[in-house]
């Protein structure tokens, strides 16, 4: 089987046959492409489907085509919609990671060193990159399972595997992150700085992953007991139905008694439906018209209740009335006390304010100008004492 000789020679292919690619990549799990049905896509060229047969993109068996489950692969992974989670590349991608690391402290030249740390670098992301795309597709494949999977038991083990594989994730996770703890001297000595980054960057993104990756494992066991709940559910409405179409629902089980003892629609209203007579029976039945004439009445006869008005607004509530309060200027009293050469406490204590003011007010103030221009005051950390208060020794810049 002839292969492409270059990555040019590739797109070109890949493009020529581009519209019967993209038409078995939509139709991969629902239709069997047949040969003459891909000739028509490919507009009757028919050496165009020969070649892509020939280099191995398209495998033909017998009459039917499908894709190459390297390009199918590919693919997918590109598109994010791949349905297999790739754990044993991670495992592979460690030991790759190991035996570059062994490697580069045996390697005798600098030349030598500088391509295996490239390639350590290169590792690391791929484990990143690689673990946060599987989370990715776990995640959704475990959605679509228990939301589009109609048979109950291929949705249970699907999700036993999907939890299967979570585990194996995680047991990876731990052994990248060990791998790092261990080799903590080797990153530190290596004096690369792409690496340092590198390292950092993979451990940020390997404790993202763990701590998705347990959000996942609860929703898997979540669903799991959804579905362990919902067959039991079936399984007993199957019993019911059984023993209804044999008549032995009421001997064999208290179901009556059970069912007239719940009302889950209690507290909804009675309903009430209204019909609407026609014109012609008011205008031609005596008893619509002996109807007509006591509504009438009723209503010709009903009293109107009047409603009780508030009183008039006292003329007190409505006068103008005009409070004061004094307020102190914090900026005036701190450069008068920069002006002195007592303590803040002793300033506040004896300032003399024009109006009465209490002990409460000094202390409040007292408190407010501390913390108000701390960068101006020297705290010297000694205290005094002042009645029951004890305050801290507090000097003007």
């Amino acid at each position: 089987m002839p292969a492409f000789k270059n990555l040019k020679e590739l797109i070109r292919g890949l493009q020529t046959g581009g519209k019967l690619l993209v038409d078995m990549f939509n139709k991969r799990k629902t239709v069997a492409i047949r040969y003459d049905d891909a000739v028509d896509t490919l507009d009757g060229d028919e050496n165009k489907l020969r070649f892509l047969i020939s280099h191995g993109v398209i495998v033909q068996t017998d009459n039917t085509l499908e894709l190459d489950d390297n390009y199918l692969h590919f693919f997918e992974n590109v598109l994010e919609v791949n349905e297999d989670i790739n754990v044993e590349s991670v495992r592979q991608y460690i030991d790759r990671l190991q035996l570059s690391i062994d490697s580069y402290l045996a390697a005798d030249s600098d030349q030598r060193r500088r391509q295996f740390l490239r390639d350590i670098r290169h590792t690391l992301r791929s484990i990143d990159l690689t673990t946060h795309r599987n989370i990715i597709d776990m995640k959704r494949n475990v959605e679509n399972t228990y939301k589009q999977e109609p048979n109950y038991r291929l949705k249970k083990i699907r999700l036993v595997d999907f939890d299967r594989k979570s585990r194996d994730i995680g047991e990876l996770i731990k052994q990248t992150e060990q791998l790092l703890d261990q080799q903590t001297v080797f990153f530190r000595t290596a004096m690369d700085a792409l690496l340092q980054q590198t390292v950092h960057d993979v451990s940020v993104g390997l404790g993202e992953s763990a701590h998705a990756l347990i959000d996942i494992q609860k929703q898997i066991i979540d669903y799991l007991n959804r579905i362990e709940y919902q067959n039991r559910i079936v399984r007993k409405v199957r019993a019911l139905k059984y023993l209804k179409d044999q008549f032995m629902i009421e001997e064999s089980t208290n179901v009556g008694a059970v069912l007239s003892g719940h009302n889950p629609v209690w507290m909804e209203p009675a309903a009430r439906y209204s019909t609407k007579v026609s014109v012609a029976y008011l205008q031609n039945s005596n008893e619509a018209l002996t109807i007509l004439s006591n509504l009438r009445r009723q209503l010709k006869h009903k009293t109107i209740v009047n409603k009780r008005l508030s009183g008039q607004i006292d003329k007190t509530c409505l006068s103008m009335q005009q409070e004061s309060m004094h307020v102190f200027n914090h900026q005036e009293l701190f450069n008068a006390f920069k002006a002195q050469g007592s303590d803040l406490f002793t300033f506040v204590l004896n300032y003399d304010f024009h109006v009465e003011t209490n002990l409460e007010d000094r202390l409040v103030l007292y408190l407010q100008l501390a913390s108000q221009y701390p960068d101006e005051l020297i705290f010297t950390g000694a205290s005094h004492t002042y009645q029951q208060f004890e305050y801290p020794i507090i000097l003007p810049l």
